[in-house]
Formats: structure tokens, sequence, C-alpha cells
């Protein structure tokens, strides 16, 4: 469900006991070098390099890519990662540099609930209609299977016409469809039968942070069921894709622009905006992105639950601004890795600048 059909958010609160401080990051990074982590030659051929691609234009970009038989689509900044990261990782193998191993999800449940809505009613009680879920491997970087169905809403039945026309979602099919509870379980025991949890890492992604802290967690409250522990954590696309390209935090549709492709389907479709989600998750992933839990649920061990901590940006008392909203769901995030580690590139690279210039 986008943020532009004007609801409120909740913000996502990072475990008690978390050590994923900008700090502590920081000065992890700095006793890294300390102690020798980057003194391999080859980190300051890197360096130099990156230099030399931050200094390409767009065409040389373009026309390095297609010899590599990399794609060539996107922004320029995109287009520079895109190279970077190539070039990192075949001079990383090639001078035998280990890597820490890192503990990464090997499928992503990717997830975009439509909800009912009102029109400028900000106070409306949102309970999910639609419960999409694409899985995705990333290994193969494809789409494995999907999970799709409409759920009953309670407290407000009938839809309203400004929520049919946004989502695409008819009357009929929500009369149809089972109550929220019955679906989840559908669902987990879909979550079964590919060993999600059991055999298989996984990690929830999602284009925000308002599915799992809003939309869920209220959807759950709403129904007196126990919130899934599966969904107190969870990838916030936005985030990963603004730390990794270098960029400003964007919707859906710029994100798709940025890296040259269109949206396919019925925007506002959970199943359609799901497919796109995962359209982007996946070419983050092929342009080497490591994708990785950056927002959580406040755990509350007295009370064995999730918490989520209400903001109300039309707050009368203390009231909450766009900046200050901004900021707290920033909060949510534990590191910003790939936006201090800006040490890549290679000798070819430099051999293909020199020959172009000569």
């Amino acid at each position: 469900m986008s943020s532009g059909s004007k609801v409120s958010v909740d913000e996502g609160v990072e475990p008690e006991g978390s050590s994923s401080s900008l700090t502590s990051v920081k000065v992890h990074r700095l006793k890294g070098i300390k102690d020798g982590q980057y003194s391999n030659p080859v980190f300051k051929k890197l360096s130099v390099i990156n230099g030399e691609i931050n200094r390409m234009p767009r065409e040389e970009l373009i026309s390095k890519l297609g010899e590599l038989k990399l794609d060539s689509r996107g922004v320029t900044d995109v287009l520079k990662k895109r190279l970077k990261t190539h070039y990192r990782e075949k001079k990383l193998t090639k001078a035998h540099v280990p890597t820490p191993k890192k503990s990464l999800p090997e499928f992503l449940m990717v997830i975009d609930f439509e909800a009912t809505c009102e029109e400028n009613n900000d106070n409306y009680d949102h309970e999910i209609i639609e419960f999409p879920v694409i899985l995705v491997c990333l290994e193969s970087k494809q789409v494995v299977d999907e999970f799709h169905s409409y759920c009953k809403p309670r407290i407000n039945p009938q839809l309203s016409e400004f929520c049919v026309q946004l989502t695409g979602i008819t009357q009929d099919k929500v009369d149809s469809a089972e109550e929220f509870p019955k679906v989840l379980r559908r669902m987990e025991e879909w979550m079964k039968s590919h060993e999600l949890g059991a055999k298989n890492k996984f990690a929830v992604l999602t284009d925000g942070p308002w599915d799992m802290s809003r939309f869920m967690y209220h959807q759950c409250r709403q129904n007196k069921i126990t919130y899934p522990r599966w969904g107190g954590k969870w990838i916030n696309l936005r985030k990963a894709y603004s730390n990794f390209y270098q960029c400003r935090r964007t919707k859906l549709n710029d994100m798709l622009e940025n890296l040259g492709m269109t949206f396919e389907g019925h925007l506002h479709s959970g199943l359609d905006d799901s497919r796109n989600i995962a359209r982007i998750a996946i070419r983050l992933a092929e342009d080497g992105c490591e994708l990785k839990v950056n927002e959580y649920l406040h755990y509350d061990r007295n009370e064995n639950a999730f918490k989520s901590k209400h903001i109300t940006p039309d707050s009368p008392k203390g009231s909450t601004s766009e900046e200050e909203l901004n900021q707290s769901m920033d909060g949510m995030h534990l590191t910003n890795d790939g936006a201090a580690n800006e040490t890549e590139e290679v000798d070819d690279l430099l051999e293909y600048y020199r020959i172009q210039k000569s």
C-alpha cells in the first residue's frame, strides 16, 4: 500500500540490546582499517579507479557496460554503481581477498498490502483487503512462486468509491473472500510448503515501513490475534535502494524509472505493486546490493509481543512535522552499509580509459 493515500504511519524500533548505531558501525570500520583489513594494495587500486568511473560521462559508462555484457539501463548514478560493483568483485576475487561471511537471506517475501481507505480521511480505520506475497530466490534472482488472496473487511465492509478506483478491487471480490485471520493462516501454510524459516532463510521486503508497522500491526490488533514473529523485521526497499545507489529515497515509479524500467500492471494493485517491487529487488541483487533487514518493530519481552509507536502527523499537541516524521522513520534502520565504504575499481578499466584518451 502506498503512503500516497494519506494514512498515518507507525515507527518501527530496533530491538533492545541492539548495537547497530552509526557510532558503533564507524568504530567497527576504524578497527578493521587499523587491523589491516584494507591494507591489501588492491584497495588502493580500487579507490583510484572509483575516481575514474566518477569522471566518466554517461556515453562511456554505457559503452563499457555493454562491452562487459552488463545491463546499461538506468540513470548515470546507477550505471556508475553497477560498474564499480563489477570491478570490485572481479578484483577482490583475483587478489584472493577474503570477504567476511554475512548472514543474508536466501529468499525474499515481497509484500505490498492494499487496505480500505477514504479520500481525505486521515483517521480512517484501515483494514487489509489484499494480501499478496512474491517469493524471490536470491541465488537464481528469479520469482519462484506467488501467494495472493483478497480479505473481507469487518469494520467497514462496504468499500468506498475512492478505494475501488484507487486499488481496482471491487466489492464482489472482498464479499466472497475470507476474513484476514483465515487468509493469514493459509499464507503461513504456503510459507511452510516452501520451508521458509525452517530449511530456508528468508526476509520480508516492503516498499517503505507502512505495510508491516502499520497495516499488519493494526490488522492483528483489530482481529485480536498475535502479530506473527516473521513480520517483526523486514527490508525497507527504499532505504536499501537509496543507501546502495547513494541517492535520495523515492517512490516505486521513480525507482523503476531510475533503473530504466517501467511499471507493469495496475498501480495500487497489491499483486502488481508487489511484482514490480520484486523486479527492483532483483535488479539491486544483480547490481551487487546485499539485501538485509534494516527495520524492526520493538519486541516487548515482558508482554511477549511486538509493539509499535504510533506517529500522528496531525497531532494537535506537540505536532509532528513532515521533517520530524521522516527523522523518526530514519531511526528504524540498522546500518548504512555501502554508504561509507566507497573503495572500488580496477586496472583494466584504467587501461580502457587511457586508450579512450589517446
